[in-house]
């Protein structure tokens, strides 16, 4: 049978969110419209070159 654990789970995840609540100086900074400019040029460029335009521009330039 199994055994019960003395102590409780709530106090271990309490000392974890506050380890990680925590900032480091040291830490890099990015701004919340870096990611989404990053995020929505990494899917136009996906969702382009799945439908053939970047290889089109590729020829057309002559890349």
């Amino acid at each position: 049978m199994a055994k019960d654990k003395k102590g409780s789970g709530i106090q271990q995840a309490a000392g974890l969110i506050r380890y990680f609540d925590e900032e480091s100086e040291d830490a890099i900074q990015i701004s919340r419209g870096t990611i989404y400019f990053i995020c929505i040029f990494f899917s136009m460029t996906i969702y382009l070159s799945n439908h053939g335009v970047l290889s089109w521009i590729r020829t057309t330039l002559g890349f």
